[in-house]
């Protein structure tokens, strides 16, 4: 069981406590948290993140190289197999949109994160 996060804060109930997350939400809670944080950034685990926020640009390759740096993040989280990875960046922006593909138990799930 973890904390119910929400645009990076965490989620509190109407008696002023956190609420909690617990099964497949939990499950992709963390697998989003991987893919959204930086590979490196943590000083006590410099494996945790992904390689997501190093990709740019409009190169015939990106979904593929999205889809192995989506791979290596969620690695370590056993029993979640990375299916697809489908993005778009916008210049403008400079931000890079990744929707995921992954199984998990036996069931589908796509997640979206903008790096």
């Amino acid at each position: 069981m973890d904390v119910l996060l929400r645009d990076g804060d965490m989620v509190i109930g109407h008696d002023g406590s956190a609420l909690s997350v617990s099964g497949a939400h939990e499950l992709l809670q963390r697998a989003v948290l991987r893919l959204a944080v930086r590979r490196g950034s943590l000083p006590h685990d410099p494996t945790f993140g992904s390689r997501l926020h190093q990709l740019g640009g409009a190169d015939g390759s990106l979904n593929q190289k999205a889809l192995a740096a989506c791979r290596e993040a969620l690695a370590p989280m056993s029993g979640v197999r990375v299916r697809s990875a489908d993005c778009q960046f916008s210049p403008d922006a400079g931000r890079l949109h990744v929707r995921v593909g992954l199984e998990a138990g036996h069931q589908n799930y796509q997640l979206e994160v903008t790096v």
